[in-house]
C-alpha cells in the first residue's frame, strides 16, 4: 500500500510539471534510455542512448529531435543480437567536438559531432525547419577496440581531450583524442567499474567506482593511485561525481549518498535512505548522481518517483561538510543517468521502465523517455547562479518534507 500511494503521488505531481511545461518529456526511443550527455559549452544540444541500440540527437530549446546518430536495432538490417549492441555509458568532450560512447559490444565509439559544412547556410537552416531528422554531423570518427567486457563508463577531462573508459573487465583505459590513440590501461579494481567522473583546476585526478566496493582517484602523472572505502557496512558504488578539486560524491545501491574528500579515506558526509525504502522494506539504490561542477548543486536519481536535488557544503572545517536536501522533481521510472545545463537552468535526463545495466527490477507504468527539466525561469539571473538554483529549487520543487526516513544523515 505504501509503494502504491508513492508511485500515485509522484504521478499526479508529474503530470502537474508537464501541464506547466516545467518538464518536458521527450519520445524517441523504443526502450529504456541508458545515458544523456550536454554539447559543452552551451548547453543547447543534448544527446541519449538506449538498450535499442540509438543514439539520439536534441535541441533543448525546442524540445525536439534533432537527428538519429545511430538509428535503433532493426533485426533485417543488422547482423548482431539487439541485446549486444546496447548503449550504456556516453560523454561530451568540453570543446563540444566529440561524443563518445560505449556499450555492451566493449568497444568506445568516437563521433565527430560539429555540423557538416555547407557554403548556403539558409539551405541547412530551412531544412532543419521543415524535418527534425536533417541535422547533419560529421558522423564516427574511430572506434577504440581493447576492453573485454562492455563498457559501463566513459568521463573526459575538463578543458581536454583527454577520454577515461570503465568496464565489466576491471580496467580503466586512458586515451587522448588529439591524436585518436590509446595511451594507458590503469588497473587496481577487483570486479567491474560502474563510473568514472572528472573535473578540477588545480590537480584534477579521474575518480572511478566499482563493484569492489571501493572508489579509486588515479594519479596518472605517478603511476599510482589512491583506495577509498567506506567500511564494512557500505556496499558499492552505483554512480560517481566529482564536484570540485578535492571533492566527489558516490551514490550507492542500498541507498547511501556520500561525500567524500580526496585526503580522507572513509566519507565526510553520508546520507542513508536518501530515496526512502521500496516495498520490501530496503533502502532504493541510487542509480545516477551528478553535480554542476565547481559549485554547490548535485542531484541523484532512483526509481522512487522523484530526482532529488541536494547542497553539498565542502567548508573548510568538519563542521562546514554535509549534503542537505533541497528538493524533489517528479520523474517516474528509473532514472539512469542526469546531465545538468550552464548555471543550472535546466537538466536532462534518461527516465525509463528498467536500470541501466541489467533487468533486475521494472517500473512497468513509466514511459522510456529523454526528459528535459526547468530548474530555473528564463527571466531569474541572479549575481550568485548557485544561491539562485538553490533558492528557485526550494521553492518551485520542495513541495513538501524529505520523509523523516530519508532525513537519517550521518556526518563524520
Amino acid at each position: 500500500a505504501n509503494k502504491d500511494s508513492i508511485t500515485t503521488g509522484a504521478k499526479e505531481e508529474a503530470k502537474l510539471w508537464i501541464e506547466n511545461d516545467r518538464i518536458k518529456l521527450c519520445r524517441g526511443h523504443d526502450l529504456t534510455p541508458t545515458c544523456v550527455a550536454l554539447h559543452a559549452p552551451s548547453g543547447s544540444v543534448a544527446y541519449s542512448g538506449s538498450k535499442d541500440n540509438s543514439i539520439l540527437m536534441w535541441d533543448v530549446e525546442t524540445q525536439r529531435k534533432l537527428n538519429s546518430i545511430v538509428p535503433k536495432w532493426n533485426p533485417k538490417t543488422c547482423d548482431f543480437t539487439r541485446n549486444s549492441g546496447e548503449i550504456l555509458a556516453m560523454s561530451a568532450s568540453d570543446d563540444g567536438r566529440f561524443l563518445a560512447v560505449g556499450g555492451r559490444d566493449a568497444t568506445v565509439k568516437i563521433y565527430d559531432v560539429r555540423q557538416k559544412t555547407t557554403k548556403n547556410k539558409a539551405v541547412v537552416t530551412e531544412t532543419i525547419t521543415k524535418n527534425d531528422d536533417q541535422y547533419n554531423i560529421r558522423g564516427i570518427v574511430t572506434t577504440f577496440e581493447g576492453h573485454k567486457g562492455p563498457v559501463t563508463a566513459l568521463a573526459f577531462r575538463s578543458q581536454s581531450r583527454q577520454l577515461f573508459s570503465g568496464s565489466d573487465d576491471r580496467c580503466i583505459r586512458h586515451y587522448n583524442l588529439d591524436e585518436m590513440a590509446y595511451i594507458e590501461t590503469l588497473y587496481g579494481h577487483q570486479s567491474g567499474v560502474t563510473g568514472i567522473s572528472c573535473h578540477g583546476i588545480r590537480h584534477e585526478l579521474p575518480f572511478s567506482s566499482g563493484r569492489d566496493r571501493t572508489v579509486r582517484g588515479w594519479k596518472i602523472d605517478e603511476e599510482t593511485h589512491m583506495i577509498y572505502r567506506g567500511g564494512a557496512k557500505i556496499s558499492s558504488a552505483d554512480c560517481i561525481s566529482a564536484i570540485k578539486d578535492d571533492y566527489f560524491l558516490t551514490g550507492h545501491d542500498d541507498g547511501v549518498l556520500s561525500l567524500w574528500m580526496k585526503d580522507k579515506k572513509r566519507p565526510v558526509a553520508m546520507v542513508r535512505n536518501s530515496h526512502g525504502k521500496g516495498a520490501s522494506t530496503l533502502p532504493r539504490g541510487i542509480t545516477s548522481c551528478t553535480s554542476l561542477g565547481g559549485s554547490d548543486f548535485a542531484a541523484t536519481g532512483s526509481n522512487d518517483g522523484y530526482l532529488r536535488l541536494w547542497e553539498v557544503s565542502t567548508g573548510a572545517k568538519p563542521s562546514e561538510r554535509g549534503l542537505k536536501s533541497i528538493g524533489k522533481i517528479p520523474l517516474f521510472g528509473f532514472i539512469n543517468d542526469i546531465a545538468i545545463g550552464p548555471k543550472a537552468r535546466f537538466c536532462v535526463a534518461a527516465v525509463g521502465q528498467e536500470p541501466r545495466l541489467g533487468r533486475w527490477d521494472r517500473v512497468p507504468q513509466s514511459k522510456n523517455r529523454f526528459a528535459i527539466v526547468q530548474l530555473r525561469d528564463d527571466n531569474d539571473n541572479g549575481e550568485n547562479d548557485d544561491e539562485a538554483e538553490e533558492e528557485s529549487s526550494s521553492v518551485t520543487q520542495e513541495s513538501d518534507a524529505v520523509d523523516d526516513e530519508n532525513e537519517d544523515s550521518d556526518e563524520s
